[in-house]
C-alpha cells in the first residue's frame, strides 16, 4: 500500500486505455463480490494489467498507459460502473484533480484506503447474533451458545466468510443443505469458491 500524501494529484498522471470488455467484466466480478459494507476498491497497473481489488476479490484486464501507485476508490464507482459504462473503447481511466474520471462519471479518490464505519460492523453482527439466536431457539440454542461460537471460530479458523462474500452466502446455504449428506461441509464451499474466483482472471 502506497503511504504518505493521501491526494494523488501530487504524483505522476495516471492514465489508462483498457478495452471495454475486459474492464465491464472485471467490474462485474467485482461487484458481485462486494457486500454494501465494503468502503472501497483499489486499482493497481503492473505487468500490462489493471489490477482491481475489493475485499479478498481481485479481478484484472489487460491495460496501456501509466499508473504509478496504488488508487483507492469508493466500492460506489465498481457498483455504478458495472452497471452503467460510459460509451468508448477502448476505454480511458484518469486521474485529475484528485477524481477519478472514466467518461464523464468521476469520484473522489485517494492515496489511502477508507477506514469502515466501526459502529455499522458492530451493529449488522448484533444484528445476525440476535437473528441467528431467533432461529435457533426451537432447538435450545441460547445467544450466549452463538456468542462464544463465534469467538472460537474467529479464534481457531483461517477460512472464515469476508464481509465482502456475504452476498454468496444464501447460494451456499443451498447448496450445502443438498451436498451435506455426501460429506461436504462448508469451509469446503468456502475454499472451492476462493478458487474459482482466484482463477477467474487469469
Amino acid at each position: 500500500m502506497t503511504t504518505g500524501s493521501a491526494s494523488p494529484s501530487t504524483h505522476t498522471p495516471s492514465k489508462l486505455e483498457v478495452g471495454r470488455v475486459d474492464l465491464v467484466q472485471a467490474l462485474r466480478v467485482i461487484s458481485r463480490a462486494t457486500g454494501r459494507h465494503t468502503s472501497d476498491a483499489c486499482l493497481t497497473f503492473e505487468d500490462g494489467f489493471l489490477s482491481i481489488e475489493a475485499g479478498e476479490t481481485i479481478a484484472r484486464a489487460p491495460a496501456l498507459g501509466t499508473w504509478p501507485a496504488p488508487i483507492f476508490v469508493g466500492a460506489s464507482w465498481v457498483r455504478i460502473l458495472a452497471n452503467k459504462m460510459p460509451p468508448g473503447d477502448p476505454l480511458i481511466i484518469h486521474i485529475e484533480a484528485d477524481r477519478i474520471h472514466l467518461g464523464r462519471y468521476s469520484e473522489i479518490c485517494s492515496l489511502t484506503r477508507a477506514k469502515p464505519s466501526p459502529s455499522l460492523v458492530e451493529k449488522e453482527i448484533r444484528d445476525r447474533i440476535t437473528q441467528a439466536a431467533q432461529i435457533l431457539e426451537p432447538l435450545h440454542i441460547k445467544r450466549k451458545d452463538i456468542e462464544e461460537l463465534i469467538s472460537y471460530a474467529q479464534a481457531e479458523r483461517s477460512d472464515s466468510w469476508s464481509q465482502e462474500e456475504k452476498k454468496m452466502l444464501s447460494m451456499v446455504a443451498k447448496a450445502w443443505v443438498l451436498l451435506a449428506p455426501m460429506g461436504i461441509e462448508t469451509p469446503d464451499l468456502h475454499r472451492l469458491i476462493q478458487s474459482a474466483v482466484r482463477n477467474a482472471w487469469k
